[in-house]
Formats: structure tokens, C-alpha cells, sequence
């Protein structure tokens, strides 16, 4: 295949993939607002004008024809849809370059965008609606099968159980740590079943109040995390799930730990600020000197008693904040299922890097 071959090729892919990716902004935000994909035509948000169709150009038309704003009203244009555009221009672009016109680029590239649409909502709504999950799931268990082979079903079928049993249960007892104080008053008590009881008749018109929804369904976040993992365990294996989740929390912490620190000096939560400091310090300070040296029992023992002191000491301290102050909803889903392509394209790579490197 000639240079030229290759950049008609390169550039067919990528407008197809800004294509798709205007098309998954639609199914997203349609969804949260429980219209049709196809009908209505696209319109502003603000002023209900429909936009014409060299103003729906993905990516070009929203820098260079509409400069981020309607035409009409002048209202700006949420920088998603071209974000989204050229990340699914780029995904489309990797993947096809990597597998091919192939079966597996087809499954593959449906599982992400499925996946796109879920963030998505989640990140907007922390909601994942049931149709963009049981697609996830059928799609991640024909893929698994695919990668596998029909002979390892079985390992595709014990990825999907353990991930939805592991999630739920995670979920459930989570719920102690993240739950308000219930109040003793009993006239406090009474108003809010009222509250309750309006807030049942009014749901399908307002949005899901997370801190709501948690008293209620006795869970620290929603069945579609659940969802999620049963699909990732799906397409990875237990093994991989496992590994999965371990990163995608990781992951979360780094984002969620900066803001979780300034906000604790903020409120003067300095007993917990301090403990869970103490916590990461010597968490880091035992890693790098176990990987440089060999440590004596008597070192391994000072470093580790603090260690639990201060990891007890946090979690006490963190349960006390929370349910004095209420539970902040952070979505957990797209970090799943980002550390679950991560694993499922790079999977051999990480373990090979954490065995050399991480573990002692």
C-alpha cells in the first residue's frame, strides 16, 4: 500500500470516527433528556433554533463556522462535542490501524462507543441508563467469547458473575461508611418520609439526588457500576477484572486526592489530614526502601505498626466527616472502564511492569 493509499485511507477513518463521535454526543445527552436519537433535528439548546446542517460539521463547524457559539443566539457550545468528536476520531484511527478490517476492530470499536456514551452520562448525570448497559454487557460477552474461544465460555461467564457479585457487595457495604447520621427526632423523621414520598411522585421530571438515592436503596453508589463490572469481568476474565478495579481506583484517588486534601485544610479537618498524610507517606517511604534494600524484621515493624495506626485512624476519622457532612457523588464508572481497555489492550505489559517494579 503506497502513501497516498494510506493518507485517503487515515482520513476516511478519521472523518467516519468524528461522525460517530457527533452521533454518541446525540445518544448521550438524548438519553438524559429522554428524547428521540433521530427526531428532533439537532437545535440549540437555549433558543430551540435547528442547526443547519454546515453548522453540524463534526469538529470542523465548531471551530471554524460557528467559533463555539449559535448562530442564532449566540449562546456558547459545550466543548464536549468537539472533544468527543476527535476522541472518537483518534480511537477509530488506533483501532483500525492496530486490527485492521477485521471482526475484532467491528466488536471492539462498538464496546468503546458504547462505553463513550456511558461516561458520558455518568460524568453529567452519575447516571447509566439500563439500555447502554445490557448493550455493554451482550457486547462484552460476545467480544470475550470472541478473544477467548467458545471452548473458554466458561471463564467469560465466571468474569461476568464475579464481577457483579464483587461490585454489589462492594456497594453494600460501602454504604456504612457513606451514609448520613440518621436524626433521633422523630419529627425530623416524618418530614422527611413527606419529602420522600413528593420526591417519589416527582421522579421521572427531576434528577437523581445521590445522597437520596443512597438512604433509600442502602447502597453507596448505583446498580450501574455494577453493571459495569459484571461486563468488564466479562470481557477480561476474573483475573483481569480484579486488576481492573485495582487501577481504576487508583486512578479515581489521584484525581479525587489533591481536592480531597485542600478541602480538609479548608474545613480545618486537620486530625484526618494529618492521618491520612501520615498514611501516604509511609505507604511511599516502605515501597522505596523495600525495593533498595532488604529491611530487618525490627524496620519492617516500625514502619508498619504506624502505618496501621494511622490507616484505622483514617478510616474512623473519614467515616465521622462523611456522615457529618454527606456523600459527594464521584463517578466510578468511567474510571472502570478506562483501566478496562487499558488491561485489555495493555493487560500483559502491566503485569510484567507491577511484578518488576511494584510488588516486593
Amino acid at each position: 500500500m503506497g502513501i497516498n493509499e494510506v493518507i485517503l485511507i487515515s482520513i476516511f477513518v478519521l472523518a467516519i470516527g468524528a461522525c460517530i463521535g457527533s452521533f454518541l454526543n446525540v445518544a448521550a445527552l438524548r438519553a438524559i433528556s429522554k428524547e428521540s436519537i433521530v427526531f428532533p433535528a439537532s437545535k440549540c439548546p437555549l433558543c430551540g433554533e435547528h442547526i443547519k446542517w454546515y453548522d453540524n460539521i463534526p469538529v470542523f463547524s465548531y471551530f471554524f463556522t460557528i467559533k463555539g457559539k449559535c448562530r442564532n443566539c449566540g449562546e456558547k457550545v459545550s466543548i464536549q462535542y468537539p472533544l468527543v468528536e476527535s476522541l472518537t476520531a483518534l480511537i477509530f484511527f488506533a483501532v483500525f490501524f492496530s486490527f485492521g478490517f477485521t471482526l475484532k476492530t467491528l466488536l471492539i470499536l462498538i464496546l468503546l462507543c458504547i462505553s463513550i456514551v456511558i461516561t458520558i452520562t455518568d460524568f453529567k448525570k452519575n447516571e447509566i441508563f439500563d439500555v447502554h448497559n445490557w448493550l455493554l454487557i451482550v457486547m462484552a460477552i460476545i467480544t470475550g467469547l470472541y478473544f477467548k474461544g467458545l471452548e473458554n465460555n466458561s471463564e467469560v461467564a465466571i468474569g461476568l458473575i464475579t464481577g457483579a457479585i464483587l461490585m454489589e457487595a462492594v456497594a453494600r457495604l460501602s454504604y456504612y461508611l457513606v451514609k448520613k447520621k440518621s436524626s433521633n427526632n422523630s419529627e425530623d423523621s416524618a418530614v422527611k418520609e413527606e419529602e420522600e414520598e413528593t420526591q417519589e411522585q416527582n421522579s421521572e421530571e427531576e434528577d437523581i439526588d445521590i445522597n437520596d438515592y443512597i438512604e433509600k436503596n442502602k447502597r453507596a453508589f448505583g446498580e450501574g457500576d455494577t453493571y459495569l463490572a459484571a461486563a468488564s469481568g466479562a470481557l477480561l476474565g476474573w483475573q483481569g477484572l480484579i486488576l481492573a478495579i485495582a487501577i481504576a481506583i487508583v486512578l479515581q484517588a489521584l484525581c479525587i486526592l489533591p481536592q480531597f486534601i485542600i478541602a480538609l485544610y479548608k474545613q480545618k479537618h486537620y486530625r484526618l489530614l494529618i492521618s491520612l498524610s501520615a498514611f501516604i507517606v509511609l505507604s511511599i517511604i516502605y515501597w522505596v526502601l523495600a525495593n533498595i534494600f532488604t529491611l530487618h524484621l525490627f524496620v519492617v515493624f516500625a514502619i508498619v505498626i504506624p502505618l496501621i495506626y494511622f490507616a484505622i485512624d483514617t478510616i474512623t476519622e473519614l467515616k465521622k466527616t462523611v456522615n457529618n457532612e454527606g456523600f459527594k457523588a464521584i463517578p466510578f464508572g468511567p474510571a472502570l472502564l478506562f483501566s478496562t481497555f487499558v488491561i485489555f489492550f495493555f493487560g500483559s505489559y502491566i503485569i510484567k511492569f507491577l511484578i518488576k517494579f511494584i510488588f516486593v
